[in-house]
């Protein structure tokens, strides 16, 4: 009977260092959770900014904002639509050509105008100046091409306003 007494002590002895030594380990893991833990609440303080802003409110502000700006972004492209066609049909090619309409009578006081849209769309004036008077005169282009005969001077104007982009 006394060996087993014996045998009982030691194999407490044995619990009782197993017991101690899952404890010291325990112990170390709290120890490191508690060390990555002051990190994260450090990184998550950085992170908010302001002492009174939870996660969750931060996260509601940042949604409301997201829906005015996802509102301004489809009226600004709206917009941008709406310049981008007024911009195509506004006159951006103009050439102007200075030219001695009739021989012998004074310097190059006749001149033509060719204003186009984006669409090579507009007109072509021709101003022609002469000792009797002077005449002007306007024609349409419709993409690049005039219903009416077009003199050299005015089909090199536009050709020229053509050019340009």
């Amino acid at each position: 009977m006394q060996y087993l007494v014996q045998s009982v002590t030691l194999y407490e002895s044995y619990v009782v260092l197993g017991v101690l030594f899952v404890n010291v380990a325990l112990f170390l893991l709290v120890v490191g959770l508690m060390g990555k833990l002051n990190k994260v609440q450090k990184k998550y303080q950085l992170f908010m900014r302001k002492e009174n802003l939870d996660l969750e409110e931060l996260l509601s502000t940042n949604a409301s904002k997201m829906d005015v700006l996802n509102s301004q972004m489809l009226q600004n492209k709206t917009l941008m639509e709406n310049l981008e066609h007024r911009m195509n049909t506004s006159l951006r090619k103009i050439s102007v050509t200075r030219y001695k309409a009739i021989q012998n009578v004074g310097s190059d006081l006749s001149f033509i105008v060719a204003l186009l849209d984006e669409n090579n769309t507009g007109v072509v004036v021709n101003g022609i100046y002469s000792r009797d008077g002077s005449y002007t005169y306007a024609k349409p282009i419709v993409e690049g091409q005039s219903n009416y005969v077009l003199s050299d001077e005015e089909a090199q104007t536009l050709a020229d306003a053509m050019k340009k982009s």
